[in-house]
C-alpha cells in the first residue's frame, strides 16, 4: 500500500509541477506527514524527514518540468541568471534554519502573504507592468527570500516565485516556466542541507540519507518526472486568465493549509 501511494502521489504531483511551475510540495508534504507517521518515524524528526524528502522529490519534478517548458520557450533564462545564486544561498540557509526554527509565527506570516498574493492575482490591482526594468538588487533580494522560505517549508518555491515573476511583468505562462527552473537550485541546495544537518542523527529510520527517506523520494520523484510534461501541455493550452485564477486558488489553498497545520 505504501508503494502504491507513492506511485499515485508522484503522478499527481508531477502534473501539478508542470501545470503551475511548482514542485508539488503542496500535496507531497501533507501526504508524507501521513505516511511517515504511519511508518512510525520519531516525532522529533518527523517534520524534517517530510520536508527533506519533499525537496528530494522536487529535484526530479523541477528538472522534467523545466525541460518541457523550455521546449515551448516559456523559461526566461536571463532572469534565472540573476536570481539563481541568491536562491541557492537562501535555500541552504532555509534548510539549516528549519533545524532550529519555531515555525508557528513564520507560518502565520507566510499564510498572510499568500492570501494577499492570491487576491492580487485574482483581481489584478494594480495591474502588473508589461516590460519592467530588471535591476540587480530586486531579483537578488527576492531570490534569497524565495530560496530561504522554500528551504524552510520544503517546497519548490513556485508558490512564491510565480506571483513575483508575474508582477515583474512576465506573462503568466512565462512566470510558471521560469518558476519551474527556479525549483532546480532550490531543491538541490535544500536537499543537500537536509542531508548534512540530519546525517548523524541517531533517530533516523532505515533507508535514509540524512533527513531524506530514499524509498519515498525516489519513487515519487521518478513518477513526477514522468508526468510533469503532461501538466506543461495542459498549461500551454489554457487561456492566460484561467491559468492565473487557477493558480491563485492554489495559492489560497496553500495558505489555508499552513494556517491549519
Amino acid at each position: 500500500m505504501e508503494i502504491l501511494i507513492y506511485f499515485f502521489l508522484g503522478t499527481f504531483s508531477g502534473v501539478l509541477a508542470g501545470l503551475f511551475g511548482i514542485g508539488g510540495g503542496i500535496i507531497i508534504i501533507p501526504t508524507f506527514f501521513y505516511i511517515f507517521s504511519y511508518l512510525g518515524f520519531p516525532d522529533q524528526i518527523l517534520s524534517h524527514m517530510v520536508l527533506g524528502s519533499s525537496l528530494g522529490v522536487i529535484v526530479f519534478s523541477s528538472l522534467s518540468s523545466t525541460f518541457s517548458h523550455n521546449i515551448k520557450g516559456a523559461v526566461n533564462w536571463n532572469l534565472i541568471k540573476l536570481v539563481a545564486p541568491s536562491i541557492i544561498i537562501g535555500s541552504c540557509l532555509g534548510g539549516v534554519t528549519a533545524g532550529y526554527l519555531e515555525s508557528s509565527t513564520l507560518q502565520g506570516l507566510v499564510a498572510l502573504f499568500l492570501v494577499v498574493a492570491s487576491i492580487q492575482l485574482i483581481f489584478e490591482f494594480p495591474p502588473p507592468p508589461q516590460n519592467p526594468r530588471t535591476s540587480l538588487v530586486g531579483p537578488v533580494v527576492a531570490g534569497g527570500g524565495i530560496g530561504w522560505l522554500s528551504g524552510v517549508f520544503g517546497i519548490g518555491g513556485g508558490i512564491f516565485s510565480v506571483p513575483y515573476f508575474y508582477h515583474r511583468g512576465l506573462k503568466m505562462m512565462n512566470a510558471i516556466g521560469t518558476s519551474a527552473a527556479c525549483g532546480i537550485p532550490i531543491a538541490l541546495a535544500g536537499s543537500i542541507s537536509y542531508i548534512i544537518i540530519g546525517y548523524d542523527n541517531e533517530s533516523l529510520p532505515g533507508n535514509s540519507l540524512g533527513f531524506i527517506y530514499l524509498p519515498a523520494t525516489i519513487i515519487v520523484g521518478i513518477m513526477s518526472s514522468i508526468t510533469a510534461k503532461y501538466g506543461v501541455n495542459i498549461a500551454h493550452r489554457m487561456k492566460q486568465k484561467k491559468l492565473r485564477i487557477a493558480f491563485a486558488f492554489l495559492v489560497m489553498i496553500m495558505a489555508l493549509n499552513l494556517l491549519m497545520r
